[in-house]
Parts: C-alpha cells; structure tokens; sequence
C-alpha cells in the first residue's frame, strides 16, 4: 500500500515536470501515459490531465493564428497587401492582434487601390481626381500620397499654363496675316527701287570695267617703274664699290713705291758698303762677294715690286673703266624711269576723267539705295515682328494646343488666352 501512494505521487510529479517543459517550451506536446492506483492521486491525475489537453488545444489555436500573422507580414514584406488572418484564438489578446493586422491590411488595400486608381488616370493624361490622404492620419502613406497630389498639381498647373499659351498664340495668328500682308505692300515699293538701281548698276559697270583697263595699264607701269628703280638702286652700289676698290689700289700702289723706295735707299747703303771693303781689304775682298750677293737680292726684290705695281695699276685700270660703263646703264635705265613716269601721269589723268563719269552713276545710285533703304527699314520691323510671331506658332502652339487637346483638368473650361 505504502509503494503504490509512493509510486502514485512520482507519476505525479512526472506529470508536473511535463507540465512545467510544456509551459516553458521545452516540449511541443504531452502524452499521459501513466495510471495512478489510489482513487485519491487518481482523480488529482485526471484533473492535470483535463488542464494539459485544455492547455494543448488552446495552444494549437493560438500557434494557426500565430503562422497566419507571420505568413501575413512575411507576403507584406514582398509586397503583397491582399492576405488577411481568418482563425481565431481562445486568447482575446491574439484576436485583438488578429483584428488590428486585418484592419491594417484594409486599410492599405484601400489606399494603394485608390492610389493606383488614379495613377492609372494620370498615365492617361486624366488630372480631375486626387488620392484620399486622409485615409492614413499620417507617417510615410500621408506623405507618398500628399506627395502624387502635389504633384497632380504642379502638373496641372503646367498643363494649364501650355493651354493658355496656346490659345494666346492662336490669337496671335490673325495679327500675323495683317502683317504679312503690309510686308507685301513693302516688298513691292522696294522691287520698284530696285529696278532704278539696276538700270544704274549697269551703267556704273561699264565705267567700272574702262577704270579697271586703266588700273592695269597702271599696275604694269608701276611694276617696270619699280624694276626701273631697284636695277638704279643696283647700279649705283654696284659704282659705289667700284670706286672703293679703285681707292683700295690706288692705296696698294703708293704702298708698293714706298718699299721700292726703301730698296733704293738699302742698294745704295750696300753699294757704298761694297765700295769700301773693295778699296781696304785688298786680298780679303772676300766680303764684296757677299755685298755684291745681297745687291742682286735688293735688285730683284725691286723689279718684283715693280711689277706688282704695273700689276696694280693695269686692274686699276679695268675697275675704272668697268665704273664707267656701270654709271653708262645707270643713266639710261634712269631715264627710262622718268618716261615710265611719264605714262603714269597720263594714265592717272585718264583715270581722272573716268572717276567724274562714275561720279554720275554714283548719284542715281545713291537716290535709288535711298528708297530702297527707307522700305527696308519698315520691311525689317515688320519681317522681325513676323519672325517672332511665326517662331512662337511653329514651336509652341503647334506643339502645345496640340499636346493639350486631350488632357483632362480641372479649369481647363475657364482658361482663355491672354491679351
């Protein structure tokens, strides 16, 4: 009896351990196997055993809701808004959770719906409706959805603002023709002026191509005019070295007398030298040799000299007479200079006489660039008005109306051209 109370209160306590790792999840599950013998441990066994399988139930209901929720936020995290949790818990904490993620998830499958709702009317080209932002009292959804619709509006704005512009434009449109039609009457007046200008065209164009004969006859005059001058300017240099050299012989020349005369001088000591040893030294006029020697030496060192005078004064000669004949062209080619000149003067004379023709032709023209200058002046306001009109028409209204026609806005009905 004593063994069977004990053995009856350790499967208890065996229960309880059960119990308590169930509890502290060490264990996902309880399995009573064991029978207590005594009817008073017995029904204790019982009574753990209801609380276990109450216990392991509701847990089972609580971990469903648990996966749900996680496989929820795991999908919301990828993107997905569309899932909600449909089990229910025994624990009204879980189900308040459950309620709160379901009222989120609709929450945002309203917004995001709503939001891509009208994306898609922006993607064609409708701006008349804006997201609800209030649906989310604030955080990152207020402000990405405030965001599209200031955006909606910065584009409707532009929108608004190409329309106007377009419209302006097409107003501008009748002001062109008025002035494209004055510009016509101008152009007109101007093809009169110039008619005029061509008939004095013509006539300046003949006076032009006579001055342009003369100019020529000119130009080569004035080319021989300048030979003239540089074979002048050569010859004259060409004296002036002459005369250099013929005063750097002359100078050689007194050079070689000097020393013929300094040879005279020495034969003349020598001689007197030769002279007295002949008398006084009787058998030992042996030195005489010598003196004679040197004597024939001063001689021919004198007629050396001598023809290189005759040398010097024979180029002298030549550098005289090649001066002269150099001064000889120099004159000639000097007065064909002068009658070079000559022409010149009569060549400008004519030219002269041309210029007071053209003077004529000058005047008419001068007249008719006259008019012609008055209806450009009014053709260049106009044609810049034209211009600026036209440029306006062909880049923007064209563009813009256009690109306008099929956006929907709101005011677009109150928007008129500007004046």
């Amino acid at each position: 009896m004593f063994l069977n109370a004990k053995k009856d209160k350790q499967t208890i306590l065996e229960n309880l351990d059960l119990l308590e790792q169930y509890i502290i999840e060490d264990i996902n599950k309880i399995e009573n196997t064991s029978t207590c013998s005594s009817s008073k441990y017995n029904e204790i066994e019982k009574k753990l055993s209801s609380i276990t399988s109450l216990m392991q139930k509701r847990n089972q209901k609580n971990l469903t809701v648990y996966g749900e929720i996680m496989l929820a936020c795991e999908k919301l995290s990828d993107g997905f808004i569309d899932d909600k949790v449909t089990s229910k818990s025994d624990d009204i904490k879980i189900n308040y959770i459950a309620k709160s993620m379901n009222t989120m998830f609709d929450k945002l499958n309203m917004g995001i719906n709503d939001a891509l709702e009208v994306l898609d009317q922006y993607s064609n080209q409708n701006y008349l409706n804006k997201i609800d932002a209030e649906i989310f009292r604030g955080g990152a959804f207020k402000v990405l959805f405030e965001g599209i619709n200031a955006l909606n509006e910065k584009i409707v704005e532009q929108v608004s603002s190409t329309y106007q512009q377009g419209l302006s434009l097409e107003k501008e449109s009748s002001e062109l023709t008025k002035k494209a039609k004055t510009l016509s009457d101008s152009t007109q007046h101007q093809a009169s002026a110039i008619e005029e200008t061509a008939a004095a065209i013509v006539e300046i164009s003949s006076i032009f191509t006579s001055n342009s004969k003369h100019i020529t006859s000119i130009i080569e005059v004035g080319n021989d005019v300048e030979q003239s001058s540089i074979k002048g300017l050569a010859l004259a240099k060409d004296t002036d070295n002459a005369m250099d050299d013929i005063y750097g012989f002359t100078n050689k020349t007194f050079d070689a007398i000097s020393q013929i005369s300094q040879i005279a001088f020495q034969t003349n000591i020598l001689s007197l030298n030769a002279a007295v040893e002949a008398a006084t030294a009787g058998e030992a006029g042996k030195g005489f040799a010598v003196v004679a020697q040197e004597v024939r030496n001063l001689a021919n060192r004198s007629a050396s000299v001598a023809k290189e005078i005759e040398d010097l004064m024979g180029v002298l000669r030549t550098k005289v007479e090649s001066g002269k004949k150099i001064a000889t062209v120099m004159t000639l080619d000097y007065e064909e200079m002068i009658e070079n000149i000559k022409k010149t003067v009569a060549l400008i004379d004519t030219i002269s006489s041309s210029s007071k023709e053209q003077e004529l032709g000058v005047e008419q023209i001068n007249r008719a660039i006259n008019s012609i200058d008055q209806a450009t002046q009014e053709n260049t306001v106009i044609a810049h008005d034209v211009s600026s009109i036209s440029l306006k028409n062909y880049n923007v209204a064209k563009e813009m109306v256009e690109a306008s026609e099929n956006i929907k806005f709101n005011g677009k009905e109150n928007i008129q051209a500007s004046i």
